[in-house]
């Protein structure tokens, strides 16, 4: 599923290809038909990310919701525009860009009080202007024998942060994930938000998710190169001890783990 950077990179793209401008909505697919006709032809205002989901605004009020879960995806073409496939679920088109909307499991015309609705149910995104770390460390503290793992997750908690950036930052952060949120220490949770901040918004700009600094040296003994994209995330040995990493299951996801850069205590 893709993580919150992916989201705030392709509402960068898509200011970038049609805000401001009169674009074209029609749905090939026929499940979003009725929603495309009314917004065929009005300007579309901006595009917003928010954690993992997507809103685009457009004239008279009207907003996009998208979540793309697991196999929804942006297509976009500059030039030689094919036909649309049979699976478009929306379509929207410019004299000079046309993106496909395939697969979203949420493709939906909402009002703004249900955007806002949306929103008041998530917890603070990273990647925004307005993310307020002081909430999270409270919804922290109203469950401290939760694993910080499973806390960093949950979309109630921390909108945004997927599987790959829990198991990076938790690493960096020396932080084991299965330690309780109450044993967390306030200096350890403002290390561990600015070390999120750093990793999605290097992801934004890299359209990749990619932790390792190309200038950090790999232990000899890890047997690990320049071109690992990941310290632990489906690692075998760590980058920087050498120490086999421990797998197991957190929040139906896959955790990984150094039992000695992250010691559980």
């Amino acid at each position: 599923m893709p993580e919150g950077n992916t989201i705030h990179r392709l509402a960068r793209i898509h200011n970038r290809d049609f805000a401001g401008r009169r674009v074209h909505a029609r749905s090939p697919q026929g499940r979003f038909a009725k929603e495309a006709k009314r917004l065929d032809g009005r300007r579309f205002r901006r595009a917003e990310a928010y954690g993992k989901h997507l809103f685009h605004h457009w004239s008279g009020g009207l907003v996009v919701h998208v979540h793309l879960g697991m196999a929804g995806w942006f297509y976009r073409y500059a030039r030689r525009i094919p036909e649309p496939r049979p699976t478009v679920r929306l379509r929207l088109e410019t004299p000079s860009v046309t993106t496909d909307l395939i697969g979203p499991p949420t493709c939906e015309l909402i009002p703004e009080f249900a955007r806002r609705a949306l929103l008041a149910r998530l917890g603070p995104d990273p990647l925004r202007r307005d993310f307020d770390p002081d909430r999270v460390w409270e919804a922290l503290r109203k469950r401290p024998r939760r694993a910080i793992g499973d806390a960093l997750l949950d979309q109630r908690v921390l909108a945004g942060v997927g599987n790959i950036y829990r198991n990076e930052a938790l690493f960096l952060t020396g932080i084991h994930p299965l330690r309780p949120s109450g044993r967390v220490t306030a200096e350890e949770w403002e290390q561990l938000w600015r070390t999120l901040r750093t990793l999605m918004r290097r992801g934004v700009v890299q359209a990749r998710v990619r932790t390792i600094l190309a200038d950090e040296p790999a232990n000899p003994m890890s047997g690990r190169g320049p071109d690992d994209e990941f310290y632990v995330y489906q690692q075998e040995i760590c980058r920087r001890c050498a120490t086999p990493i421990r797998e197991f299951p957190l929040s139906a996801r896959r955790m990984f783990a150094c039992p000695t850069c992250q010691p559980r205590r």
